[in-house]
Parts: C-alpha cells; structure tokens; sequence
C-alpha cells in the first residue's frame, strides 16, 4: 500500500497506509529562514489538506528564531511591556520621571486591558490596535489614546529590531479620536489645539496666586513657572535649583525629548520675583519644585528636595484651578500652547518660539523664519 501520511499515537510516529484511517496528520518541510539557516517546519492537523494548510499558513507568518532575543512573537504583550520597560530603565538619555511615566503608562493602558493577554503576533495587526485605541479615547479621552498608542508602538518596534516581528503594525493606524457621544457621561471636553487668550491666561495666572488648595499643595509656582517659560509639566518637576540663575534671570530646562531639548531661557521679570520669593529661606539646592512630602499628625508639610513630586498629581490640582479660572477645556499643555502664540503675536519668528519650547523641528510655517538660536530676551518679554 501507498504512504499517504504519519500519525502520532501511543507516544510513537506510525505510518498510516493507503485503506487506514488516521487521527491525526502531520505536514513537514524546510525552509530557510531569513537567517539563511535551513530549519523543519511542521503543523498538525486531523485531514492531510488542513495539514498543508496549516504549515502554508505558518510558513506565511514565520520568523526567523533568533538566537538570545527575550521576546518572542507568541509572548504575551504583557510579559513582552515587562522586557520593553527593563529597556527603557536602562537607557542613560531617559530622566528619572519619563521612566516613572512610561511605568505608569503600563499600568493604567495595558495591563488588565483587552489587550493583555495577546500575544505580540496578535497584537500586531492594524484592526486590533485600532479598536483598541478607539475604546481608550472613549472611555478615558483622546490623550489617554495618544499615550497607549505610543507606548504600545515602542513596544512594537522593540520587537521589529529584535526581529520577532516583521513590521510594527501600529505605524499604519491613522488617527483614532473618541466617539461624538463618549462626553456625555461627564467627561468634560478638552480642547488640544486652543491656547488661552491674553485674558484667560491672566484670569489663570490671577487663580494660581490665590487659589487656597493650590496654595496648600505647592501647586501654584508650578502653574506659574510653566506659563512663563512653557516647559512641559515632566520638565516643571525635575528642574533643578543649580539650573536656576536669578542674578541673569535665565533657567536652564534639561528636556529628555532630543538633544534640542535641553536650551537655557531668559526669564520674564515677573516670574524671576516669583522664583526669588520662592527661594527666600529655602536651600536652593535639589528640586525646585519637590514633593510636599507626608505630614506627622498636627503638623505641615515637610518638602524632601531630592524627592520629585508625582505629574499626576499635579495635573489633577491643576485641573481644578482650570475649572476655577472658567477654563473647563485647557489642560497643563495649554499653558505650553499659550507661550508659543504669544511669541508668534509679538510679531516674533515662529522658530524662535520653537527654540523656546525645546522643539526640534519648528512646524512648516518656522522654516520660513531665520533666526534659529537667537536670543530668548525678547521672547521673555513678551510673556
């Protein structure tokens, strides 16, 4: 009789005749990986046509193994996040408080979300990402999407430079936004490309000098040190007194986004009293801004100077001082978004507001401008 396949029984292959029923096929055959290694390749099923069928399949999706790489493309996201994040506490260029965020990243958009049990194979195609990320913008917001989005892609591309996956599918998911009707269960709406008005930023900044829990929390010189200098609220939190110098009025920003990043600004007048005020009888030593730390029982708070306060807390503050200044869609970047327009209504290059931002492309309207680098003088004095 004819071979027409083997089968796996009682621990053993059997070859299954021409006339005899088998329980189960095997479809084998080798194929060189991109590795240029030839490897066997095999998958099981109970037909020989669904056999072929399955090795063909696998073979469409296969990747070469490679040698001492953690991740795997059957590992889940999940354990897959945990190599990325060990990546990432390694990486030298990284401030502490980008790593705490991409930390708590993980834990609010990944683990325990639909997508934690998937593998990176699974993960990795554009329809699951997308719903993915359009569930997160209606239940948490659009910035909550944009946040999971990157995290998942560095995850992703990790795994494409360690050559378990052969494209990180998340590159070709356009722009997910919340659904018209995600609002109406209270969440208020935010407006991300709207800076504040000449007088909605003093009505802030009037709100963030008198605002009594922002008083209490230490939240208030924040606010006011991001709306003069418009460093990203991460950069608020990790600028250090030794970066401070209130004799020139200028403040070094040590940006982790690119070397651009890290620029030195000229200080408004008003916000150089601000810092000098705060510097009466403290240190000037460590953190400008550190947590408040945790009182005893009866008494005030005690700052910790090497101790960096928590962003989300302070965005929660400034949420409420928002609320109280009338501003129920600006968020914490809004003050970012403020400084550059009132820069650019000066009648000030764009490129120079760029400069101030830490950016390291200016938009296609700076590069019309010349004046890349130039003095931040005349920016502060507009603020």
């Amino acid at each position: 009789m004819a071979v027409v396949g083997q089968v796996y029984r009682d621990g053993s292959w059997v070859t299954v005749e021409r006339g005899q029923k088998a329980e189960r096929y095997r479809a084998r055959t080798k194929f060189r990986d991109s590795d240029g290694i030839l490897r066997e390749v095999e998958r099981f099923a109970p037909t020989k046509g669904k056999a072929e069928t399955r090795l063909k399949a696998a073979l469409a999706e296969r990747v070469a193994p490679t040698r001492g790489a953690l991740l795997r493309p059957d590992m889940s996201i999940v354990d897959a996040s945990a190599i990325w994040l060990a990546q990432v506490e390694r990486n030298p260029d990284l401030a502490d408080s980008t790593r705490r965020q991409y930390a708590a990243a993980l834990e609010r958009y990944v683990k325990g979300s639909t997508v934690a049990g998937l593998s990176l194979r699974e993960l990795n195609r554009v329809p699951v990402l997308r719903g993915y990320l359009q569930s997160i913008a209606d239940t948490k917001g659009p910035g909550a999407s944009k946040t999971a989005r990157s995290v998942l892609s560095s995850i992703l591309t990790l795994a494409v430079r360690d050559g378990v996956l052969p494209h990180n599918a998340m590159r070709d998911v356009g722009a997910v936004g919340a659904h018209r009707g995600a609002t109406a269960t209270g969440r208020r709406t935010r407006d991300t490309s709207r800076a504040l008005t000449p007088e909605e930023r003093a009505r802030f900044l009037d709100i963030s000098r008198t605002h009594e829990r922002a008083q209490a929390l230490d939240v208030s010189d924040i606010a006011l040190f991001m709306a003069g200098t418009g460093c990203r609220i991460s950069e608020a939190l990790a600028q250090l007194w030794e970066d401070v110098d209130l004799d020139a009025e200028e403040v070094t920003i040590r940006g982790t986004k690119t070397a651009h990043s890290v620029r030195t600004l000229a200080l408004p007048g008003w916000l150089a009293d601000e810092l000098r005020r705060r510097a009466e009888g403290r240190a000037r030593s460590g953190l400008v801004f550190p947590s408040p730390g945790q009182p005893e029982r009866g008494a005030s708070y005690v700052p910790d100077p090497t101790i960096p306060r928590d962003r989300r807390n302070v965005a929660r503050v400034m949420r409420v001082m928002f609320d109280a200044a009338g501003l129920p869609w600006a968020t914490p970047h809004s003050l970012r978004r403020t400084v550059a327009t009132m820069i650019d209504a000066a009648g000030l290059p764009v490129a120079l507001a760029a400069d101030v931002l830490g950016h390291a492309d200016a938009s296609m309207t700076a590069r019309v401008y010349l004046g890349r680098g130039g003095s931040t003088r005349a920016a502060a004095k507009s603020l």
